[in-house]
């Protein structure tokens, strides 16, 4: 059986090593080497080989496909990166092997379609909405609630989202069909990972997040400390409902969904897994490899999963205030949690810009608890130590 896998980052590349499968990668042109595990470009060994390939140009992928994927005798090609997502669904189309749908894919990544769709099929899950060309429903929205988000229809990482509360601040370049516009949503937010096989929709878990007033995710929390067995219920069936209003019916997704009360409302999905670490704190508190399952759902195979590290865990993102780095702090000892990883991406010296994406945080803890309350805790202490300290020159 041969697995193909788009642009794998080197942490998938080693999830895709142990599965009981040989993989061809396709990396993009002109991103760095480095799939880990994996050879050098046109080089194999026993488990993997990588090819170079403008998979974003259908015009090189197609005969790229027919030329050097076809005789290789492919089982199904798949991706776990944003770019490569409609790219796979194209390639397996073409090549008439397991993948999903590319008009499904395209639901997940267009998110003014996503709406469309849900309005028709299960309108409970939307907000109200409107893209931004249309003059006429964007009044109507501004109109109506005290708060509207703006964000680009195809965005993704917290990327170019921005919360308005007039007409008038919605500049004139976000007036286009590349923008949507949704009602602001109250309620807590969480993060859904599932896995599908023949419609067949399993939660395998649920992060709580904690986001800036500029929507930059700066926590997450699995499992969710706020949400009892009943309400975790609603939101999972909530996310069932959704894949099957959008089709989807096999391999992973990554939903983000808001609770306020018992109402649930759909935020974004993509049909991969959940970055920021989430797979991370899936394996540390169920001991599922959330890489592996997700790029090896075509093998039908039941994955193995390890004992798991601990019943709670948490990934907390460090930010600090647009200035110069004048200290950094050393891992502390959470009093309620165990730190399992600590990574800072300034030292002192450094310039630290505004935080406008996720690609702006300054880097990242994980840590395991023995509870979801003492998760909360370890978060909150975590949370209060000035990691980065920044001040402006001048």
């Amino acid at each position: 059986m041969t697995l193909v896998v788009l642009g794998a980052n080197p942490t998938v590349a080693r999830a895709a090593d142990t599965l009981p499968c040989e993989v061809v990668h396709l990396r993009l042109t002109g991103t760095a080497d480095g799939a880990a595990g994996a050879p050098a470009e046109g080089g194999t060994d026993s488990r993997s080989r990588v090819h170079v390939v403008d998979f974003l140009d259908r015009t090189a992928l197609l005969p790229f496909l027919d030329e050097v994927v076809r005789p290789l005798g492919p089982l199904a090609v798949v991706s776990l990166t944003e770019l490569g997502l409609e790219p796979a669904a194209l390639a397996a189309r073409h090549l008439g092997v397991t993948g999903l749908d590319p008009d499904v894919v395209r639901a997940t990544r267009d998110k003014f379609r996503m709406r469309q769709l849900l309005e028709q099929r299960v309108p409970h899950l939307n907000p109200a909405f409107a893209r931004g060309d249309d003059a006429d429903a964007v009044a109507a929205l501004f109109a109506r609630y005290p708060s509207v988000v703006a964000k680009p229809v195809d965005g993704f990482g917290s990327n170019a989202v921005a919360l308005l509360e007039r007409l008038d601040d919605l500049p004139d370049d976000r007036r286009t069909p590349a923008t949507l516009l949704e009602q602001f949503v109250e309620g807590r937010e969480y993060s859904v990972e599932a896995l599908s096989a023949n419609g067949r929709h399993t939660v395998v878990g649920i992060a709580q997040k904690g986001t800036t007033a500029g929507f930059v995710e700066v926590s997450h929390l699995m499992p969710p400390p706020s949400l009892d067995e009943r309400r975790q219920l609603l939101v999972e069936n909530a996310v069932a409902e959704l894949l099957d209003a959008l089709g989807v019916t096999d391999g992973p997704s990554h939903t983000e969904v808001k609770l306020d009360g018992d109402k649930v409302v759909v935020i974004e999905t993509h049909n991969r897994l959940g970055g920021d670490g989430i797979a991370d704190l899936v394996r540390l508190t169920t001991g599922l490899d959330w890489r592996a399952a997700a790029l090896g759902w075509p093998l039908g195979t039941d994955l193995p999963r390890v004992a798991p590290t601990a019943p709670a865990a948490a990934t907390v993102f460090f930010t600090a205030p647009p200035g110069r780095v004048t200290a950094v702090a050393d891992p502390p000892a959470p009093t309620h949690g165990t730190l399992v990883d600590w990574d800072l991406s300034v030292r002192p010296g450094d310039e630290v810009g505004a935080l406008r994406s996720s690609a702006d945080r300054l880097g990242s803890a994980t840590l395991v608890a023995e509870s979801r309350s003492d998760c909360l805790a370890a978060v909150g202490e975590l949370t209060a130590v000035p990691v980065v300290v920044t001040q402006r020159d001048g």
